[in-house]
């Protein structure tokens, strides 16, 4: 439901309860689906998957998290910006 939900809308927006993975696990998936997701039709490659979090140690442990589960470093696929800080590249 989420993938055709991606695939099929410019923005999608993900509610649930607590603990349920939206933040950590949901990104990823849509990540690790996206050439399958968009192969079939005319679409640039690249994109965002964008997570908000509240404050800023959320952002940075949410983004230093599912850096460690994709094992990875910070700034690869998986980044972070808050206000001038910014650990991103190109391919984030």
């Amino acid at each position: 439901e989420i993938l055709n939900a991606v695939q099929n809308n410019q923005v999608v927006v993900i509610s649930g309860e607590t603990g349920c993975g939206k933040t950590t696990q949901v990104g990823q998936f849509i990540l690790d689906a996206m050439d399958d997701l968009f192969s079939t039709r005319d679409v640039k490659s690249g994109g965002q998957i964008v997570c908000t979090q509240p404050r800023r140690i959320s952002a940075v442990a949410v983004a230093e998290r599912v850096a460690v589960e994709r094992g990875e470093k910070i700034g690869g696929t998986v980044g972070y910006a808050i206000r001038l800080e910014t650990k991103t590249r190109a391919m984030t």
